[in-house]
């Protein structure tokens, strides 16, 4: 089900404590959604500082000769890689632009503009839709349901 161009696609952030599971069960959910046929995105937001890049390669050195963004393009890959910090929404137009995705699953969503799902029992987030009950078929059906919507 390729992604209709001009439409949006859905953004859904999952977040719980540290160690909840998050990203093993993002996992499962993207294994799933993609053998459905669905074009999926993933975004991991860390509160922590970060750095893909490696010192004295030759990316680094672009970066530090002064380049705003550097892109690595290799036979299996490519990564854009921004000497700053951009808000999700680039980031979300980006992927959108780029890859056209159906749904882009955010780990970690602390932005008041995404619809939320909880893990655990962490302090309710701004726009949290539903709390992970752990039944995976429910939550794949509140996923579809949410990508049905845009």
């Amino acid at each position: 089900m390729p992604q209709k161009r001009g439409k949006k696609p859905a953004v859904i952030g999952m977040y719980g404590y540290s160690k909840s599971g998050k990203t093993t069960l993002i996992e499962r959910v993207i294994r799933q959604l993609t053998h459905e046929g669905r074009r999926v995105a993933a975004v991991k937001v860390s509160g922590h500082a970060a750095s893909l890049d490696e010192p004295g390669k030759d990316t680094w050195r672009f970066t530090h000769a002064g380049a705003g963004s550097v892109a690595l393009a290799s036979q299996t890959e490519t990564a854009i890689m921004f000497n700053h910090p951009l808000k999700l929404e680039a980031i979300l137009h980006a992927l959108t632009l780029l890859q056209q995705p159906e749904v882009i699953i955010v780990e970690g969503a602390n932005d008041p503009s995404v619809c939320k799902i909880r893990l655990g029992e962490i302090e309710l987030r701004e726009n949290t839709i539903w709390s992970y009950d752990g039944n995976f078929e429910n939550l794949l059906l509140k996923i579809n349901e949410i990508i049905l919507k845009q």
